[in-house]
This record gives structure tokens, sequence and C-alpha cells, in this order.
């Protein structure tokens, strides 16, 4: 038996107990011949849908959708209605019935209607969920710090809000920064300032889904469309409506959908995989990444056009490290939020805590600091809290290998497209395919990893590798291009055309890098 339970109120028996006995092969099925034992049942039982009778002894169907209004009972109803009463069913939905369907009733047809009721249902507490969840997060508030970074950012965030009270304009927002600087609160941030605060903020992370279900994920698909769709879904985008969509990590967009998602972007319009009606929404979309998207564009993997549509505003966030003026505000806010969360007490930050603090490079930003905080609470023993050993771990990731002492230019030159590919191999080889590990001798998150070796297309079973082992406390992939760059031109006196022909890339490419890099 289902878990749905379905209360139906209907005077004459036998189609009641027919109802009855329809819907108990898939429901609990509740019947009564008038509303007023339906609301005595109410007081202490509860519905997820209600079958009434329009026309009933004593009060009506209507009558009794008034009565669930008036005591803020929120169950969706589905009327039963004579032709001669449509009217009164239509009005009825325009007073708050979810449906109706008229006699002589089909029973089959009141399944589907029933089925539907609980599918919408189940999308709005969906939305609840998400709304809940956003705002049950105890550190959901974005943080404006003092740098000049910071600031502008805020700058242009109440410009984007202003815009929108006046036109109800939204355009897009790249948000770039490294892992953990706090993109998905900057983009939750510009949510709760907009007028959309009312609306819902559905987040999104491409690295989540497999390839073959970004498109119904997105848009959603329609019962049948494909091996596998039982039944119709609501796409992310439909979700949204009236709200913001984040799309994280939009650098891993496969290429065949990028074209689909710059359409609906442009037209605000939404088809379900295997539906042929289009739906109109009003949808905020914010994506975040931390992939050069125009190194992506330059290697193929990126389309520009779409690239251009989400860079109406970029909002980029400064690494932890490049804006230490904002870490006291920072860290004084965890602090707060971690003795509330745990309901314990802890002291108030020192100056001496505040310097520790300040002298560690922070590599995973500011999520890292909340959790250095939030572990100094969680640990604290009545004495002060302790940042010192963060001096320990600097010294440690300093003696480690730089990538100037790893690189050894050869007198040939190297391949620089090929460069990432041979590392990433290297660093397989060395780990027996583990791609954590492999993930952390190149000092890139496992998401990047997997999608790095799906990007390089490589085989595992047949790979060359670098020419030398990775030293075991990692190398720093992200930043090796620069320094293969430095040494090219370092070695060709700066002649860019002769660095160019050693790193096997066209004179415009290695412009561009330079350019990238300020070199």
């Amino acid at each position: 038996m289902s878990q749905y339970t379905v209360l139906v109120i209907e005077d004459e028996s036998l189609l009641g107990e027919s109802i009855q006995e329809f819907l108990s092969q898939d429901y609990h099925c509740v019947l009564f011949e008038n509303a007023e034992k339906a609301q005595q049942w109410l007081h202490e039982n509860t519905a997820h849908v209600i079958v009434s009778d329009i026309r009933l002894p004593g009060q009506s169907g209507v009558d009794f959708l008034q009565w669930l209004q008036q005591k803020q009972i929120n169950i969706p109803v589905i009327l039963i209605t004579a032709y001669s009463t449509i009217k009164n069913a239509v009005d009825a939905i325009k007073k708050g019935a979810f449906d109706y369907i008229s006699k002589p009733l089909d029973l089959e047809e009141l399944d589907l209607n029933i089925r539907r009721t609980l599918q919408n249902q189940q999308l709005h507490e969906e939305v609840a969920y998400h709304r809940e969840k956003i705002q049950s997060n105890h550190f959901h508030n974005y943080l404006t710090g003092t740098s000049t970074s910071s600031q502008n950012n805020e700058r242009i965030i109440q410009r984007l809000v202003n815009i929108e009270k006046t036109t109800r304009e939204t355009p897009s927002v790249l948000i770039t920064g490294e892992t953990g600087t706090g993109k998905g609160m900057l983009a939750k941030h510009l949510h709760q300032l907009s007028p959309r605060a009312k609306g819902p903020l559905i987040e999104f992370n491409c690295t989540a889904v497999s390839e073959s279900l970004f498109e119904s994920e997105l848009f959603g698909h329609e019962k049948g469309s494909f091996t596998g769709a039982t039944c119709k879904k609501i796409g992310l985008f439909e979700l949204a409506d009236h709200g913001t969509l984040f799309i994280d990590e939009i650098g891993h967009v496969p290429l065949p959908m990028q074209a689909k998602l710059l359409k609906v972007i442009e037209d605000k319009k939404v088809r379900r995989v295997g539906g042929e009606k289009e739906f109109l929404i009003d949808v905020r979309v914010i994506v975040a990444t931390n992939v050069d998207l125009e190194k992506a564009i330059l290697e193929g993997t990126f389309r520009e056009d779409l690239y251009h549509r989400l860079t109406l505003i970029h909002l980029e966030l400064m690494p932890l490290r490049e804006r230490i003026e904002d870490l006291p505000s920072f860290a004084q806010a965890f602090l707060n939020q971690a003795k509330q969360k745990y309901q314990c007490y802890a002291p108030e930050l020192t100056e001496i805590n505040l310097e520790h603090l300040r002298d560690y490079p922070w590599p995973g930003n500011i999520r890292e600091l909340r959790n250095e905080i939030e572990r100094g609470v969680l640990l604290y023993d009545g004495a002060q809290l302790d940042f010192e050993y963060l001096r320990k771990l600097t010294a440690k990731r300093s003696n480690g290998c730089t990538n100037q002492e790893f690189i050894l230019f050869p007198s040939e030159g190297l391949d620089l497209a090929l460069m990432e590919k041979l590392l990433m191999e290297q660093a397989m080889i060395q780990t027996n395919n583990n791609v954590t590990q492999a993930a952390k001798l190149l000092r890139i998150s496992r998401d990047e990893m997997r999608y790095r070796i799906q990007k390089h297309d490589i085989d595992l079973q047949h790979m060359r590798g670098w020419s030398q082992p990775i030293p075991a406390e990692g190398i720093n992939l992200d930043s090796l291009e620069q320094t293969v760059l430095e040494k090219a031109l370092e070695k060709t006196k700066g002649n860019v055309t002769s660095a160019a022909r050693l790193l096997n890339v066209t004179r415009d490419t290695l412009r561009y890098r330079m350019s990238k890099y300020s070199l």
C-alpha cells in the first residue's frame, strides 16, 4: 500500500465505495459521506490529497474548501462535479482548489489527477526545502571584507540590485576564484539582497552529475522521453522560476550542452526533454568556476559565445592570501558563528592569534579559515585559542618541491599543450591510478583531476608519463604553466618568437598567456 493518504467525501454510497475500492489498490483511502465527518477526522489526522463532491448534504464541497483555508490546512483538493456545476468547480479553482473532474466519473482519470496533484505537491515541498536549507545555514550570510577587491564586488552587487528593482532586468553573473574563496556565499548574498529573495535559490554543481543527465537535470523531461523516464521530471530552470539558479563549476558543462544552455539563457524559455511545449521562465543565472574559461576557449572545450553571455557581470574573488586585510573580520565572524552553533564558550581572538592566522598562506582560502576557527572552538581547553601550529604547516609547505626546481627546461624545448597531460599521466602512474592520491600530488581537487583526465582523453592502460617522477611532496600543477613560460622567455632572452617555437605554440597564443600571467 502507498504511503499516501487520500480522503474522499462522496454522499452517493455506491460511487463512494467504488472510488474507495479502486484507490485502495495504491493508496490509503478514507471515505466519508459528508464534510462535517471529514472535518472531525482532520482534527486528529491528515491526508495528502482530498477528493470531494461539490454537492453534499449540509456543507458543500466549496464550503469545505473555505473551511480548510480558514483553518490553514494546506491539503490540495480535487472536486467532483456534475456537468451542470462545472462553472461552480471553475470558480472553486479560482478560490484555491487544485483541480476538478466531472461525472460520469472515470476512475483512471481520477487516479491520474491524484498522481499529478501529488507530484505538484512534491515540487512545492522541494522548493520549500531549498528555502529552508538556505535560511537555516549557519554560514549563509556573506561576509563583506574591507579589501579593495571585496568593496568593488559589493558595489557591483548593489548596482545590480538597484537595476533589478528599477527595470526587472537580471543580467547573468560569472563568479571566479580559487576553491574555497566563497563563490557560493557570494551567489547567495546577491540572491538575498535582490527582489528575488522570496523566490527559490536552486544550486547545481556540474561535477555532481554524469554527462548523460545534464539536460534532464537542468531542463527536465517528459514521461517516456528516454529509457528510464518513468515519470515527468521538473528541471532546475523551472524549479528556479522567479528566483535564482546558481550553476557551480560551469567549466565542466559538456560541450554539446553549452549551446542549449546558451539558448535557454538568451530566450528565457525552456523545453523539457521529449516535450513539445516551451515554458517561459524568469530566472537569474549565476555561474561560478575556478577553471580558466579563456584558456578553455582556446583549447576548444568552452564556447566563446556562452562565455560572453555569462560574463556580462564578472565578479572575481581574490585568494585570501591576497586580501589578508579581510582576515580579522572574517575570523571574528566565524568565531561568533561557531560559538553559537556549538553553544559553547571560547575567548575572543588575541593579536597573537591574528598574527599566526595572517602568517599562514591559506591554500584552502575562506573555507579553510572557517574550518580552522571552528576546530579551535571545538578543541578549546580553557586556556587560549591556539593557532601556532599553522606556522609548522607553513614551514612544511615551504620545504616542498617548487615548480622552479621540478621543471628542468630541455634545450630543445617542450610541448606546452602536451605538458599537462603527461604530468597527469605521471601522477596516475605513481599512484597506481588512484585519483585521490594523484590529485594530491598535483595539488588540485579530485573533481578537477577527474575533469582533466576526461579533457585530455587519458587512456589509463597506455600512459607515457613525464620524464621524471613527481616528488612525494607534490607540485603545483595550476601554476606550472607560468613557470614554463618564464623559463622559455629566460632561455630566449625575452624573444617571443623563439620562446613560442620552444613551447610548440603560436606567437599569438604565447602573447595571450604572457598577458594572462602579466609577464
